[in-house]
C-alpha cells in the first residue's frame, strides 16, 4: 500500500510534469510514468492531493500531442481516473482544459484509439454536463465531432473491430451534453438540438445489418431512443418529420417480436380527421379566460406504473385528457413499482430462471429497446397534439373487420395490440398497454365517430366505420389480456385501458356484446387478494356505470348470471389459469358466488313477494353485492349480516361506484332500497377514517340529487322511504358539520342538506327543519372558506323552498349571509355567493305572486340591489350571477321603494346602465347572455317604464344589435327573447319600428350562420326570432304600419321563408306556434288599415303569416 500514498504519487506526478516541460522529452521514460500511475487502484479511498491533479492535468494537456496517438490515449486514460474517480472538486477552468484537450485528440486520433479518447471523455462530461456544453458547437454543431461519427451521410468509414461500439459511446457522450437542460446555462441551443435529432433519426431509419453485432446494435438503440426521448421532452421546440419517429417507435417496439424485414418506414398519416376544435379568442379588454384542464381519470392512479426511461416523464403521464363522467376515489392510491431505465442491463424479473448469457442477456435487451420505443410513444403523445397522434391510429391499432383469431392475422402483428399480449416480458408488455393506455385516455371526442358497421363491404371503408373496427378490436384484446395475463402490473396497467376505452366509446353506436364480455373479464378482479386490482376492476366498472348515452346492456351485464350459465363459463375459460392463480382469489369466499343468482326456488320466492316487501335487501345486480360487502355487509335473500369491511382504497372506490350508481341508474339499482342505504351510509358517516366520512357525504349528496330528478318524473321512490332515510342521516350528518376536522367533509354535508329536496323536507319533523337551517346559517360563519361557499349555496338551495320563502326571517337570514360571503377576498366564495344571491333573488320573485307573503325590508332591498351592481363589476364568474340577481331586484322595485328610499332610484338607474354594459361590452359570451336575460327580466316590470326615463333607447337598440351581429348565437337568442318583454305597445314608445328593424334584420342574418361550431344554435335563435316578430305584430298599432313598411319590403322573403319552415316544423300544441298563430289572426282578421301605405303594408304582413301547408 505504500504505492498509494500522497507522498508516492506527489514524487512520480512531480517528475513526470519536470519531463514534460522539456523541449525534447522522453517519450519512453513518459510513456513508463504514465502507466505506473495508471496502474495505481483509483477507486479506492482518496489517495491523490487536488494541487498534485492539477498539476499533473495542465501538464499532461499543454504537452501532449495529440498526433502521438498512444501517449495520447495512456494521458486520457490517467485524466478520466484522476478526474472521475476520486471525488476531487474541480473548478471548470481544469475540466474544459482537459475537455478541449480530448476535442483536440478526437480530430487527429485513427480509429484504432477513438473509442478510448471517447470513452474517457464521456466519462468527464458525466461529471459535469454544463462544463461541456461550452463545447457544443465543436462537439454538435454542423460539423461536430460526435454527430459526424453518427452521421450516415458523412462518417468515416471506421476501421475499428466494430464501429457500433465508438457510435455508442458518441450517444453517450450526446446524453451527457444534452440531458441536464433544467439550468440557464445551457449552450445547446434549439437549432443544435434539431441537428442531432436529424443525424440519429436518419441513422436509425439505416436499420440494422447482418453482418453488425446485434448485442452492440440493441444498445446503441436504446441510447439513441432515449437522447430522442431528452431532446423532444426537454425543448419542445425542436422540430422533427413526426413519420419518421412514429415508424422507428413501431418498428422498435415490435424489435424481437417479429420479423421486420428491411429497416424502419416512414408511416404517414391518415387524411381523415374530425371537426376542428374552435379556438376561443380573446378580445382587447376583455379578461383572459382560465381553461380547466379535466383529470385524466383512466391513468391518474398510474402516473409512475408505466416503464419510462426518464423521472421527469413520469410526472406529466397524468397530464393526458380525459373527459369521463367517472371520476376514481382512488386516484393516489395506486402506488407504482419504481420505473426502471429502459437501457440498464440489469437482469428482468421475468426472467430470474435463465442462466446469465449472452442469449439471455439479448432477450433482456431486446426487452429493453422495445420499452425504451414506449418511452418514445410517451414523449411523442405529450408534446404533439392529440389531434396529431389521431392521424396514426390506423397504424398503431389494429382495425380488422375479422376480431376471431385476432393475434395470428398479419396486419395485426405491425400493432401495439400485438406487443401487448405476446411480448414474453411482462414489463414490456405493461410498457405497450401503457402507450394504448396513452392513446385512448381522453379520446372520446374522436371515437364518437366510430360506429358498427351494418353490413361488411371491401369495397369502401368509411371513416366511422373503420374507428368501429378499431373499437371492436381494442375491446377483444383487453378481455383477452384480462382471461389470460398473470402479470399483476400488466393487469393493472390492461384495466386502466379499459376504463380509458370504456369512457371513450359510443355504445349507443356499436355492436350488442362488447360491454358484456368486458365485464365478464374485469369482474373476477374485484374479488381478487390484490388490492390494487380490487381497485382497478371497481374503477373499470365505475366507468361503465357511467356510459352516456346509456344502452340496455349495461344493466343485462350487471344482472346475476343462472347458476349452470357461470360454472360452466368459468371451468372452460379459465383451464389454465386456475392451477396457477387459484390462490389469489379470497379463500372461503366463491366469486362464483357473487355473480350468480339464488337458486331457482329462492327467486320464484323473491318474485312473489307482496309488494309491502319491495324494500327488501335482496339485490338484483352483484354489483352492489360486491360493493356492499367491501363497505361490511352481505346480503343473501332477504337476510343480511356484517363481516369484516376491505381495506380503506377499496371502500372509497366502492362508495364511489355506488355514486355512479345512484347518478346514472338509482331507478333500475336502488329504487326499492332507500331505507337500507340509509342505513348503511348512517354508519360510514361515523367511520373512523376521514376520507371514507368524505366519500360517503359525496354519495349521500349524488343520492339526493338523482331522487329529486326521479321525483320530476313517475318514477320517484316512495316519500315516506325518503323522508325515513334524511331522518336517519341527519343526525350524523350534523356530527361532521360540527366536528372540528375534515373541513373538505363539512363541505359535502352542506351539498348534502340542500339535496334534500322540497319533497322530502317539508315532510320532516319540524325540530328537524329547523336543526338543518341553523346548521347551514352557523356555517357560514366557519372558518374554512370552502364549507363558508357551500352553505351559503345550500341556503340558496333551500330558499327556494316554499315553507322557507314564505319565511321572511329565514329570507332575511339568506340574505344578510349572502352579503357577508360577497364581501370576502376569497373568488370562490364569492362565487358562490353571487350565484346564491341570484338564487335568492328568484325565490323574491315567486313570493311576488303570492299576496300572503310580506315583501323584504327596503333597507334589505337597497343592500342587496347596492351589492349586485358592484359584483357586476367583479371577476366574470360572479359577473355571470351578479347579472342574473340584477334582473330580479329590479323587476321587485315598485312605487312605495322609491318614494320610502330615495337614494333607489339613482341606484336602479346605475343596474340597468351596468346590465347594458355587461350584455355589450364585457368579453365572456355567459356573462352576456345572462345580461341580456336579465335585461328582459327587468323590463318585465312595468314600473320599470313608468317611473324611469331615457333609458330605453339604448337598451333596445343594444339589445338589437346583438341579436343581430353577436358571434354566439346563445347571446343572440337571448337577446331576441329579452326584447319581447314588453308586454304592452305603450312600452317600446318611439323605438317600436327599430326593434322590428333590428328583429327582421337579425332574422336575414340568422339565415346565413355558417359557423359551424354554433351550428346546433341556429333552430334555435331562428325560433326566438320569430316569436318575437309574432310578438311585435300582436302589439301593432294602425299608426306602425308606415313605420315598418321599408324593413318589411327589404326582408320579406327571408321572414317568410323561416316563419313557413318553423310552423311546418313544430307541433300545433308548441307555445311558438301558438304565438304565431295569434299573430297571423290579429294581422289577417283584426286589423283593419287607413290608407294605401298602411294597406300594403298590412297586405305583405298577411301574406307573411299565408303559408302552402
Amino acid at each position: 500500500m505504500g504505492s498509494r500514498t500522497p507522498e508516492h504519487f506527489t514524487l512520480i506526478s512531480g517528475e513526470l510534469s519536470s519531463l514534460l516541460c522539456e523541449k525534447d522529452y522522453n517519450k519512453g521514460k513518459i510513456n513508463s510514468l504514465i502507466d505506473e500511475l495508471n496502474a495505481q487502484t483509483y477507486k479506492a479511498e482518496l489517495f491523490i492531493r487536488k494541487q498534485d491533479v492539477i498539476s499533473l492535468v495542465s501538464a499532461l494537456c499543454s504537452n501532449i500531442r495529440p498526433i502521438d496517438e498512444f501517449l495520447a490515449a495512456k494521458s486520457s486514460h490517467l485524466i478520466n481516473n484522476m478526474v472521475t474517480k476520486q471525488n476531487i472538486p474541480f473548478t471548470r477552468d481544469y475540466l474544459w482544459k482537459a475537455i478541449a484537450w480530448h476535442i483536440d485528440c478526437l480530430k487527429t486520433c485513427s480509429d484504432i484509439i477513438m473509442p478510448d479518447i471517447l470513452h474517457n471523455m464521456q466519462s468527464i462530461l458525466q461529471c459535469d454536463p454544463i462544463a461541456g456544453q461550452k463545447f457544443s458547437e465543436e462537439l454538435l454543431g454542423e460539423q461536430g465531432i460526435l454527430l459526424n461519427i453518427m452521421d450516415v451521410n458523412r462518417s468515416r468509414n471506421l476501421s475499428v473491430h466494430n464501429p457500433l461500439q465508438t457510435c455508442l459511446i458518441a450517444l453517450k457522450c450526446i446524453i451527457s451534453l444534452t440531458s441536464d437542460d433544467k439550468t440557464d446555462q445551457t449552450n445547446v441551443t434549439s437549432e443544435i438540438k434539431e441537428h442531432i435529432s436529424d443525424v440519429i433519426v436518419k441513422f436509425l431509419m439505416k436499420g440494422h445489418t447482418k453482418s453488425q453485432d446485434e448485442f452492440l446494435y440493441c444498445k446503441v438503440v436504446i441510447s439513441a431512443l432515449r437522447v430522442l426521448s431528452h431532446l423532444y421532452f426537454n425543448d419542445q421546440k425542436v422540430n422533427f418529420s413526426l413519420p419518421d419517429v412514429i415508424g422507428i417507435c413501431r418498428y422498435f417496439i415490435l424489435y424481437g417480436l417479429i420479423e421486420q424485414k428491411g429497416p424502419p418506414e416512414r408511416i404517414m398519416p391518415s387524411q381523415q380527421t374530425i371537426a376542428a376544435v374552435p379556438v376561443k379568442t380573446n378580445p382587447k379588454g376583455g379578461k383572459k379566460q382560465k381553461v380547466r384542464k379535466q383529470r385524466n381519470n383512466a391513468i391518474e392512479s398510474l402516473k409512475k406504473e408505466i416503464p419510462v426511461s426518464d423521472r421527469s416523464l413520469i410526472k406529466d403521464v397524468g397530464d393526458f385528457e380525459n373527459n369521463s363522467a367517472y371520476k376514481p376515489a382512488s386516484q393516489n392510491f395506486l402506488e407504482p413499482q419504481k420505473a426502471r431505465n429502459c437501457w440498464a442491463l440489469t437482469s428482468d424479473s421475468d426472467m430470474s430462471d435463465l442462466e446469465n448469457s449472452r442469449e439471455a442477456k439479448l432477450i433482456a435487451l431486446k426487452s429493453r429497446v422495445r420499452q425504451s420505443a414506449s418511452n418514445l410513444f410517451l414523449v411523442l403523445f405529450k408534446v404533439k397534439e392529440k389531434k396529431e397522434i389521431f392521424g396514426y391510429w390506423w397504424a398503431l391499432l389494429p382495425d380488422s373487420v375479422e376480431v376471431n383469431n385476432l393475434i395470428r392475422q398479419e396486419a395485426v402483428k405491425k400493432t401495439l395490440a400485438y406487443c401487448a399480449v405476446t411480448d414474453p416480458i411482462a414489463s414490456s408488455r405493461a410498457s405497450a398497454l401503457s402507450v394504448i393506455l396513452a392513446l385512448l385516455a381522453g379520446s372520446k371526442m374522436y371515437l364518437s365517430q366510430a360506429e358498427a358497421s351494418k353490413k361488411v363491404t371491401t369495397s369502401f371503408i368509411p371513416f366511422s366505420i373503420s374507428l368501429g373496427y378499431i373499437t371492436t378490436c381494442m375491446h377483444k384484446v383487453l378481455t383477452g389480456i384480462l382471461d389470460s395475463e398473470r402479470s399483476h402490473s400488466v393487469i393493472i396497467v390492461a384495466l386502466k385501458c379499459c376504463a380509458a376505452l370504456v369512457q371513450a366509446t359510443p355504445y349507443h353506436k356499436m355492436q350488442e356484446g362488447l360491454i358484456s364480455d368486458l365485464v365478464r373479464s374485469t369482474r373476477k378482479f374485484l374479488v381478487h387478494r390484490d388490492v390494487k386490482l380490487q381497485v382497478g376492476a371497481l374503477i373499470t366498472m365505475g366507468c361503465v356505470l357511467s356510459v352516456d348515452p346509456k344502452v340496455d346492456e349495461i344493466l343485462k351485464a350487471m344482472e346475476k348470471d343462472s347458476v349452470p350459465c357461470k360454472v360452466t363459463n368459468i371451468s372452460i375459460n379459465n383451464d389454465k389459469v386456475e392451477t396457477e392463480e387459484c390462490d389469489d382469489f379470497e379463500e372461503g369466499y366463491s366469486d362464483d358466488e357473487m355473480f350468480t343468482a339464488a337458486e331457482s326456488q329462492e327467486i320464484i320466492n323473491v318474485l312473489n313477494r307482496d309488494e309491502k316487501d319491495e324494500g327488501t335487501c335482496y339485490f338484483k345486480s352483484w354489483i352492489l353485492d360486491i360493493c356492499f360487502k367491501n363497505l361490511g355487509w352481505i346480503f343473501k335473500g332477504s337476510d343480511n349480516m356484517r363481516c369484516k369491511p376491505s381495506v380503506i382504497p377499496v371502500i372509497l372506490e366502492s362508495l364511489q361506484v355506488l355514486s355512479a350508481i345512484a347518478f346514472h341508474h338509482l331507478s333500475y339499482f336502488l329504487h326499492s332500497h332507500i331505507p337500507l342505504l340509509a342505513d348503511i351510509f348512517s354508519e360510514m358517516l361515523q367511520h373512523e377514517h376521514q376520507d371514507v366520512v368524505l366519500q360517503a357525504a359525496r354519495t349521500i349528496s349524488i343520492i339526493g340529487d338523482a331522487i329529486q330528478k326521479l321525483e320530476q318524473t313517475d318514477q320517484a321512490p316512495p316519500l315516506n322511504q325518503c323522508v325515513y332515510m334524511w331522518e336517519k342521516l341527519i343526525t350524523p350528518l350534523s356530527a361532521v358539520l360540527q366536528s372540528h376536522e375534515n373541513s373538505p367533509a363539512k363541505a359535502v354535508v352542506c351539498d348534502c342538506i340542500a339535496n334534500i329536496g322540497e319533497r322530502s323536507f317539508k315532510e320532516l319533523p319540524g325540530r328537524q327543519q329547523l336543526f338543518c337551517c341553523a346548521l347551514l346559517v352557523g356555517s357560514c360563519s366557519d372558518e374554512e372558506a370552502t364549507v363558508r361557499a357551500a352553505s351559503v349555496r345550500a341556503l340558496a338551495m333551500t330558499v327556494m323552498y316554499r315553507s322557507l320563502r314564505e319565511d321572511l326571517c329565514f329570507v332575511s337570514d339568506c340574505g344578510e349571509n349572502i352579503l357577508r360571503a360577497l364581501a370576502e377576498p376569497t373568488l370562490v366564495i364569492r362565487t358562490k355567493a353571487a350565484w346564491a344571491l341570484g338564487n335568492l333573488s328568484d325565490a323574491l320573485v315567486l313570493n311576488m305572486d303570492e299576496p300572503d307573503i310580506d315583501d323584504i325590508g327596503d333597507d334589505l332591498l337597497l343592500r342587496l340591489l347596492e351589492v349586485s351592481v358592484q359584483c357586476a363589476s367583479d371577476n366574470d364568474k360572479v359577473k355571470m350571477s351578479a347579472t342574473r340577481g340584477l334582473g330580479n331586484f329590479l323587476r321587485l322595485i315598485r312605487n312605495d321603494n322609491l318614494q320610502r328610499c330615495p337614494q333607489m332610484k339613482a341606484l336602479c338607474e346605475l343596474a340597468i346602465e351596468k346590465l347594458s354594459h355587461c350584455a355589450c361590452k364585457v368579453a365572456n359570451m355567459k356573462v352576456r347572455w345572462n345580461a341580456c336575460y336579465a335585461l328582459g327580466n327587468a323590463m318585465k316590470n312595468e314600473k320599470l317604464f313608468t317611473c324611469f326615463n331615457g333609458w330605453q333607447g339604448h337598451v333596445f337598440s343594444s339589445l338589437c344589435a346583438l341579436a343581430q351581429e353577436c358571434k354566439n348565437l346563445k347571446v343572440r337568442i337571448n337577446a331576441a327573447v329579452a326584447l319581447r318583454a314588453c308586454n304592452v305597445r305603450e312600452q317600446y314608445g318611439a323605438h317600436y319600428a327599430l326593434v322590428w328593424r333590428g328583429i327582421m334584420a337579425a332574422m336575414e342574418n340568422a339565415a346565413n350562420v355558417d359557423d359551424f361550431t354554433e351550428y346546433k344554435h341556429k333552430d334555435n335563435l331562428i325560433e326566438q326570432l320569430c316569436v318575437t316578430l309574432a310578438h311585435l305584430c300582436c302589439l301593432l298599432k294602425q299608426p306602425d304600419l308606415t313605420d315598418i313598411l321599408d324593413p318589411l319590403v327589404f326582408h320579406f322573403d327571408c321572414a317568410k321563408s323561416l316563419l313557413t319552415q318553423l310552423y311546418q316544423k313544430l307541433p300545433p300544441e308548441n307555445t311558438s306556434c301558438l304565438k304565431i298563430l295569434q299573430a297571423a289572426r290579429y294581422v289577417t282578421m283584426d286589423f283593419v288599415a287607413a290608407n294605401e301605405t298602411q294597406s300594403q303594408t298590412l297586405g305583405m304582413l298577411q301574406e307573411m303569416f299565408i303559408w302552402d301547408m
